[in-house]
């Protein structure tokens, strides 16, 4: 299998167009350029799967606990969220319970290969630093502890990753057997001072877990666990990216600071769950706060409440580099475990390969070559902005700003559908100059702006009655009145076509927020299959709507402000994009000159005076021979331009612009 895309990205850098071909669950090979595909995606860009190497848990799943089938649907959700491989994480317990923690992720390695290991968070951690950990399972890491810990071939066999805190009595001999036995060592929970972190690293440790978080703050004349962790080469620092647990403005520093660092969630079984959810967590209750998080009773911090995708997400809204916040969740915690067949997009690897939208939503995930299921939480339009959990209870001035950022951003977005714009603009105009008709379906906002859109192009550009016809589900009627369960009816399309004689001579450009309106679907689908042209205006890139059109502009305008309510910064868009499309097919059509619109229909006092000044703007005549031109032909800016640039009278130049197919600048080419 070939999955090909406009850009490819790994190891820090994106490049594109290309391709990866998929054998019987590995990367074979990576093509560069535009090459023959089993599967071509039109925007966005392939990564490498995601890799967590901090998760305690999700969807309402404790790695401390879980039973087989909680494994299996913890695996499947993370997948879906591009999370292809995971270090289950258990925290601080009596070390019968970690064993027995350790003998479960055992039984469901054997069963996903995403599973990496175990990551045990303690027991061998600062008590002043313990955070979330109960105090009273917290150790010394001696040698009585080490053996104890290691003794069941469980633990052996699946321990990964073990965080400790350096400074304690018999941390550094603990780090070097840990190292010598194949486990890496993640300095945190900690309170060393800057040489004591150093001691650790050079006793064998590798990594520090939740850099900034608990640990002494950095200080400009002691930088501490955070200056080591940043500064040694040898260490791969961890930061959680939820932008609550640190900063977004250290965060930027700190990616921006360190090659080496590397996103993780911390998240504990609340992620993936709503706002206010409670479960039990490392032996008290925790419940999932407005911005993404879990808290204890007491408002201390018990775990992040997001997947490793939002936190991409968010490193990326807080200016890190798309390709640096992708490398610190993909290639970089594949060095730092010592993963040699995954993290990168390359020969040989295993084919854990994501599909991101251009607004990095996830489109699709293959885990070793084989496609997950369709996402089973809302994404794109319908997804919620977790940052806005608080929105009802913020000022009026910063809701109005949130709106008009959210509207900026999707705007922004406009450019990269350019192409497609383009090719469907084309594609009209060359069905249009055949005598065919464009025609517009939707439901709702999508339905009522292909309305506007197809009434405002009669005066404007001069067009008879019947050449861009809207179709609007629950018909006109449902302009002025919402017919929400109008767009459900799958036969309504398909009959409104008939109803207007639709051939495969005409246009149809479906326009769906959603991508997957029933109405606007069964329409694109009974026009496909008589041969028409057929387009798509959607704004969740991937939608059946979009896979289904001939030419898709999919617009990743991402979700919106009040969640689902795509009368918002998606009808903006799909409001730009149809000025843009119809505009650019009549400048095909050769109702514009320049930037004037030379076809208008001067109906009005204003429209006529618009008619005077563009045809002295393009003639360079004086008023009084503008006007005596534009009597002469009934107002036609287009026929009164021709008559006054080349001396003609008004039946001449009327039969001149026919036989230029009514365009002036052909019309004036044709005198020279």
């Amino acid at each position: 299998m070939i999955i090909s895309a406009p850009n490819l990205v790994s190891g820090g850098a994106f490049t594109g167009p290309g391709a990866v071909e998929i054998r019987d669950g590995r990367i074979v090979k990576i093509f560069s350029g535009n090459v023959e595909a089993d599967i071509c995606l039109t925007h966005g860009f392939l990564s490498p799967g995601l890799i967590d190497l901090h998760n305690n848990g999700a969807f309402g799943v404790d790695c401390a606990t879980a039973t087989p089938a909680q494994w299996d649907g913890y695996i499947a959700k993370l997948a879906e969220c591009g999370v292809t491989s995971v270090l289950p994480t258990v925290i601080t317990a009596p070390l019968e319970v970690l064993h027995a923690a350790a003998a479960n992720v055992a039984g469901a390695m054997a069963r996903h290969g995403a599973i990496l290991g175990l990551h045990l968070e303690g027991p061998f951690l600062a008590p002043a630093r313990r955070g979330a950990h109960p105090a009273q399972h917290l150790r010394l890491p001696d040698a009585a502890a080490l053996d104890e810990l290691l003794a069941m071939p469980p633990m052996r066999a699946v321990l990964r990753l073990l965080t400790l805190a350096p400074e304690l009595p018999g941390a550094l001999a603990a780090i070097q057997r840990l190292a010598a036995a194949g486990v890496t060592v993640s300095l945190g929970h900690t309170d060393a001072t800057a040489s004591q972190m150093s001691a650790g690293v050079d006793a064998g440790a590798r990594m520090v877990t939740h850099v900034f978080n608990a640990q002494p703050p950095l200080h400009h004349r002691a930088p501490g666990a955070p200056g080591v962790a940043l500064n040694d080469a040898r260490l791969s620092p961890c930061l959680i990216a939820d932008g609550v647990h640190v900063d977004p403005l250290l965060l930027k520093l700190a990616f921006a600071a360190c090659p080496r660092a590397i996103a993780v969630t911390d998240s504990i079984l609340l992620a993936g769950l709503e706002p206010g959810a409670v479960r039990e967590f490392g032996g008290a209750p925790a419940r999932l706060g407005p911005q993404g998080v879990g808290l204890r009773a007491d408002g201390t911090i018990a775990g992040a409440g997001i997947t490793l995708d939002e936190g991409v997400r968010r490193l990326i809204s807080y200016g890190v580099p798309p390709e640096t916040a992708l490398a610190a969740a993909t290639s970089r915690p594949a060095e730092a475990l010592g993963l040699v067949d995954r993290g990168r997009l390359a020969p040989g690897q295993r084919a854990d390969i994501i599909w991101w939208g251009d607004d990095f939503s996830i489109q699709r995930v293959w885990t070793a070559g084989a496609a997950t299921p369709a996402l089973t939480t809302p994404r794109g339009t319908e997804a919620a902005q977790a940052a806005l959990a608080d929105l009802d209870e913020r000022p009026t001035l910063e809701i109005i700003r949130a709106f008009l950022a959210q509207e900026a951003a999707a705007q922004s977005t406009l450019n990269a559908v350019a192409p497609a714009l383009a090719a469907l603009a084309d594609a009209v105009a060359a069905r249009l100059r055949a005598g065919g008709r464009l025609f517009y379906a939707g439901a709702g906002t999508s339905g009522r702006l292909g309305l506007l859109d197809a009434v405002e192009c009669g005066p404007t550009f001069g067009l008879p009655p019947g050449i861009i016809v809207p179709l609007l589900a629950g018909g006109t009627a449902a302009f002025i009145q919402a017919a929400e369960g109008a767009e459900d009816d799958t036969q309504a399309g398909a009959a409104a076509l008939r109803a207007h004689h639709f051939t495969a001579a005409d246009a149809l450009v479906g326009i769906a927020a959603s991508g997957a309106t029933p109405f606007t679907l069964a329409a694109v689908r009974y026009a496909r299959g008589l041969g028409a042209l057929t387009g798509a205006i959607v704004n969740n890139p991937g939608s059946p709507l979009a896979e289904l059109a001939e030419i898709a502009v999919q617009i990743a305008s991402g979700p919106e402000v009040i969640a689902g309510s795509t009368r918002l910064s998606a009808g903006t868009t799909q409001k730009i994009a149809l000025n843009t499309l119809s505009s650019t097919v009549m400048l095909r059509q050769g109702k514009v000159f320049g930037p004037y619109m030379v076809d208008m229909r001067a109906t009005n006092a204003k429209l006529r005076r618009r008619a005077l000044r563009m045809t002295m703007d393009i003639t360079g005549a004086d008023e009084t021979a503008a006007r005596i031109a534009l009597a002469q032909c009934h107002d036609h800016v287009k026929t009164a331009a021709l008559m006054l640039l080349r001396g003609l009278p008004a039946a001449e130049a009327a039969q001149k612009l026919k036989s230029a197919e009514f365009s002036l600048r052909r019309a004036l080419n044709a005198e020279e």
